[in-house]
């Protein structure tokens, strides 16, 4: 690998860890859904708060110990990463329009932060899973991670929230404008590298803002750089919230969903059930709410 680009992607370290991380997380969140069968919606949102919860206390933790040994603006919650402090519990301790908004927002930005955890682990959090058990830092950093991952499992698993390209990309879209505008300026005034608004470990891209504070000056290339990584991120979250619905109304995740029930978690059912368990596939019809305006829908039933 080119050394430029060496700590970037993954790691032997990566390979061990987040790969076997992720498939059980997967296999949590179904095995949620069989278990969680038939209940109410009340019941379902608990995990997403259990899940929330524990995400405040690591945070709560961690500043106090950065507190403690010497506070950094580095350190203040202005990481893209940090959204979900405020995100997840506005998404789920809330009711009604405003906690339906916030459930788009929250599952598409977690679409964002799994898809670019699982192409750049080493940039995300390294080999920090070498030191889970002796250093907080790492423990924190790689625990953090996984719960945004074990969120959207979740999201798809239980959530009542299906994706809808317009309404939702209109969301993710001023989700990310916002924060932006306020990660963007502070990055640069308190000369923190908050998601790579101040400089950007990606050498190609390093090397162009580099060019441009060598052709136009510092504060001018500062200011297009801002705005280069602000399309950059609404290119990667239209892409990840593309994923997102294609992954949620797709035959692919509903066989995908058969398969681990079928295989995997309950198989008290008789053997001529499994024979017919695909017939969702037969169901399947079109709702005008989907990327370009098509999405696979298929009855709760079909999907268990």
């Amino acid at each position: 690998m080119n050394s430029d680009f060496e700590g970037l992607l993954w790691s032997a370290t990566n390979v061990r860890t987040l790969i076997p991380a992720t498939i059980l997380m997967a296999l949590f969140a179904f095995f949620l859904r069989r278990v969680l069968k038939g209940r109410g919606a009340t019941v379902k949102n608990i995990p997403f708060v259990v899940l929330a919860v524990l995400m405040l206390a690591l945070e709560v933790i961690k500043q106090a110990k950065t507190i403690a040994g010497g506070y950094g603006a580095y350190a203040l919650p202005l990481h893209f990463s940090s959204v979900y402090l405020f995100l997840y519990p506005l998404a789920h301790f809330t009711r009604g329009k405003f906690s339906n908004t916030m459930k788009s927002a929250a599952a598409a930005m977690s679409a964002m932060s799994a898809q670019g955890t699982w192409l750049f682990p080493m940039t995300v959090f390294g080999n920090a899973a070498e030191s889970y058990f002796t250093d907080f830092g790492a423990f924190h950093t790689i625990t953090y991670h996984y719960l945004i991952i074990l969120y959207l499992f979740l999201f798809i698993a239980l959530a009542d929230r299906r994706p809808v390209w317009r309404r939702d990309a209109k969301i993710l879209f001023v989700a990310i404008t916002v924060f932006s505008a306020i990660a963007g300026p502070a990055a640069n005034f308190l000369q923190a590298n908050y998601t790579s608004f101040l400089f950007n470990s990606f050498p190609p891209v390093e090397a162009m803002r580099l060019g441009l504070v060598d052709a136009w000056g510092l504060v001018p290339a500062q200011i297009v750089y801002v705005l280069f990584m602000y399309a950059a991120i609404l290119v990667t979250g239209m892409i990840a919230f593309g994923l997102w619905v294609a992954l949620d109304g797709s035959a692919l995740a509903i066989r995908i969903q058969t398969v681990i029930h079928n295989a995997f978690i309950f198989t008290k059912r008789p053997a001529i059930e499994s024979d017919v368990s695909f017939d969702c596939f037969a169901s399947l019809h079109l709702s005008p709410d989907g990327i370009g305006g098509v999405r696979a829908v298929a009855s709760e039933r079909q999907l268990i």
